[in-house]
């Protein structure tokens, strides 16, 4: 019989997305912080090309390649986001269910089945928000003002006057950071304290 000295297997089911995760720790990112977007299939899969993944990420949506092996099948598919200028997001997800996209490229089984690509609803079960608090910020914190807590008044040599600056939102300060102030023939630079 066929079976006796063969061994074909029929598969007609089309892969499918299991779930979407990122592979880092809640928490908030910034400019140049690389996340991966992992995509999980239900089976072994082979990519070609490369197919992209739309994360929501403020005005200007980000488009992430996938980054992972493309000849070794595979279960986990690897999307290489890094963080840019002016993205953000309270809880990073995908854009929409069909977010997943060929772009050109295959996902395929090894019956050359092609994967559906349809994505979890963003924040149900079986996306990124589900069970993660990935905060993304790529908002430079600016100077808000410059102000000073001494009264107004006229001071002398050996008077101390504290110089405010006030950032947009809060920030940690490493090393002396100055400020060079307009004091006339030769300018005063004062350093952080």
């Amino acid at each position: 019989s066929i079976s006796d000295n063969q061994a074909i297997i029929i598969d007609t089911t089309q892969p499918t997305v299991s779930g979407v995760t990122a592979n880092v720790v809640d928490g908030t990112y910034g400019i140049g912080a690389v996340i991966d977007i992992l995509v999980t299939m239900d089976e072994s899969v082979s990519v070609t090309g490369t197919p992209t993944i739309t994360l929501e990420t403020g005005a200007a949506d980000a488009v992430v390649s996938y980054s992972g092996a493309t000849a070794t099948p595979l279960t986990i598919l690897t999307f290489q986001y890094t963080v840019a200028a002016l993205e953000v997001s309270a809880d990073l997800d995908y854009e929409l269910v069909g977010s997943l996209l060929l772009a050109g490229g295959t996902i395929n089984d090894a019956a050359a089945n092609t994967a559906i690509l349809n994505l979890a609803l963003p924040g149900n079960a079986n996306s990124i928000s589900d069970d993660q608090a990935v905060i993304i910020d790529g908002v430079l914190p600016t100077v808000a003002n410059v102000t000073s807590t001494t009264a107004d008044g006229t001071y002398g040599v050996g008077q101390t006057i504290d110089i405010v600056v006030t950032a947009d939102e809060l920030v940690t300060v490493t090393g002396t950071p100055t400020i060079t102030l307009e004091t006339g023939g030769t300018d005063a630079v004062v350093s952080y304290s």
